[in-house]
Parts: C-alpha cells; structure tokens; sequence
C-alpha cells in the first residue's frame, strides 16, 4: 500500500501541476462544500471532483476528495487508502498521515518516513490560473465516521487534521477541525 500511495501521491502531483481544470471523468460536486482552518483561518473548499478507483491487481481502492478554497487561495486534496477492491464503500475509521516524515535510524525495523494509508496534496493558486504544489512531512489523520453507497456512487462524512511542513522547512501549515459532511463521490471503475 506505501508503495501505490507514494505512486499515487507523485502521479496527482503531476496531475495537479500540469492542469487545473475538471475532469471530465470525475464526479463533480458543484454545491458541496467542505471546511477546515488552515493555520488559523477557517476555509471553505467548493468540492471540484470526488471519485474512488479500486485497483483489482493490489486489491486496492483510494478515494480522492478535491476542494478548491471560495476564496481561490488553496486546492486540497484528501487521499486515502483502503486494502481491498471490493465493494463501493470505503473503511470507517482512522486512517493515518505519517508522510514523507524524517526515518528514526533508531528504529532500524520501521520506516517513519511512509508510513501512512492517507496523504494530504495543498497547492498554493496564483493569480494566472496556475498552482504552486510543494512536497510536506505530513502529520495528521482523517476520521471517516459514516460512509453510505447506493450502487456506483456513495457519500463519505469524515473529521480531519494536520500539519505540512514543506522539506525546505520555509513552509508549512497547521489545518484543524477539518470537517467532510455527505460528500458524494463516484465509483470510477
């Protein structure tokens, strides 16, 4: 799972980084909204896209929940991880951000570097329609406490939380009370 997550994380980056409009293949969500305060000023992200892909050959699904803030100063994307393939649903619970974090050589047997099933992705918006993207230790969770389906689409409600500080150390980001409410998403595949 660390693996396709850390292939996931590079190739939404890209994604990201290459083109800022919607998808075409992704469910939008033009009247949702979720919020979160992102170091110290509350937020509210117009959700632009929300899909869960489910990979047979891992037995694998990641659900990707994007947002681009009211104010046109942020796009977030909430990305998380799931170790089965079956079904529309997504797991309720805590799913872990520890990514990108700095190994402990003291502890030879653990990787603290990955060791994650969800990672945040925060872009800066410019004024020219572009995105300034930067890679972050991530520290955080996001608690999915209901996830309801009703055949190829679903709605996830989830509290989340954390801290981005970019591997320069010049940036970083304290996001709290974030709060995901009966957001719908689309099962790709």
């Amino acid at each position: 799972m660390k693996k396709l997550l850390f292939s996931l994380l590079l190739a939404s980056i890209l994604f990201i980084s290459s083109s800022c409009k919607k998808s075409g293949g992704s469910s939008t969500n033009t009247t949702a909204t979720f919020q979160a305060t992102v170091n110290g000023t509350v937020e509210t992200f117009n959700v632009t896209s929300s899909t869960l892909l489910r990979s047979a050959t891992y037995n694998q699904k990641r659900l990707d929940i994007t947002g681009v803030s009211t104010d046109q100063k942020y796009r977030f994307i909430i990305t998380l991880g799931d170790e089965t393939a079956l079904g529309n649903d997504f797991s309720t619970g805590d799913h872990v951000i520890r990514l990108f974090n700095t190994d402990n050589p003291a502890t030879t047997t653990i990787d603290e570097s990955i060791d994650t099933d969800a990672y945040y992705t925060l872009s800066t918006l410019t004024s020219n329609g572009g995105s300034v993207t930067d890679v972050y230790a991530e520290n955080g969770d996001v608690i999915i406490t209901a996830n309801t389906v009703n055949g190829a689409s679903g709605t996830v409600t989830a509290t989340f939380q954390a801290t981005l500080v970019s591997k320069t150390g010049l940036t970083s980001y304290t996001i709290t009370n974030g709060s995901l409410k009966n957001i719908s998403y689309t099962v790709m595949n």
